[in-house]
């Protein structure tokens, strides 16, 4: 008989949307503001609630989820301990996660044998750009770094399942650790970016300080935020 489905695991980068409001009018508000500042990005991408209020108003669930379809979003599931939460998701068609259901980070080389370390696929030689990334590219580097040698434009878009360096300006939207790994980082010798993102966690333009937009910075993810670190 021939095969007819196959079934296997793989590593989803995941965009969790916190709620810390009963209020459907602000909710939708909120999202409008954030969707208009980068709609390609929010196009398709699956979403993960988890809620921040003790008690959900009893339809709040089904409405975000409406919502959040509208917008093109694709809500999955929900992350909760909450019982009556949990029954309210059922209804909306959301997946319970647990909470230590988030993204994996590869461990650490050294643990491992040296015959594991070299039968493991890892990340490869870094792909290196030697130019610009002109608006309206997109580059991905698939189970390895990028390295840009120039700067991102607006409107391009670069993409690596490791670690991104970049030695111009950020202008574009950047994309470290896109299949899960935590443990990626962004490097950039300036940044003023539309958009930037590791391991599914993303941060806007505006939510960016301006104290970190004034050299070389490193971008890391640490306890579910991005963290900036001046490094001149």
């Amino acid at each position: 008989m021939n095969k007819v489905i196959d079934l296997k695991g793989s590593i989803l980068s995941l965009t969790v949307l916190k709620i810390y409001s009963n209020d459907m009018d602000a909710l939708k508000e909120a999202l409008n503001k954030k969707v208009s500042q980068a709609p390609d990005f929010f196009v398709g991408i699956p979403v993960v609630l988890e809620p921040q209020v003790e008690k959900l108003e009893p339809m709040l669930l089904a409405l975000l989820v409406e919502f959040l379809h509208q917008k093109g979003m694709v809500p999955i599931g929900i992350r909760t301990q909450d019982e009556a939460i949990k029954e309210q998701a059922k209804y909306a068609g959301l997946a319970i996660f647990n909470e230590e259901v988030k993204a994996k980070k590869r461990p650490q080389e050294e643990s491992k044998p040296a015959a594991a370390q070299t039968e493991q696929a890892g990340l490869k030689t870094a792909l290196v750009v030697n130019h610009a990334v002109r608006s309206g590219q997109q580059i991905y580097a698939k189970d390895r770094d990028l390295i840009v040698l120039g700067s991102v434009n607006p409107g391009a878009e670069i993409i690596a399942d490791g670690n991104v360096h970049v030695y111009g300006t950020i202008r574009g939207k950047v994309f470290a650790g896109s299949q899960g790994e935590t443990g990626a980082r962004i490097f950039a010798q300036k940044i003023d970016p539309e958009l930037v993102c590791i391991a599914g966690l993303y941060q806007l333009a505006e939510d960016i300080a301006p104290a970190h937009k004034n050299g070389f910075v490193e971008i890391a993810l640490l306890n579910d935020q991005l963290q900036f670190k001046m490094l001149s």
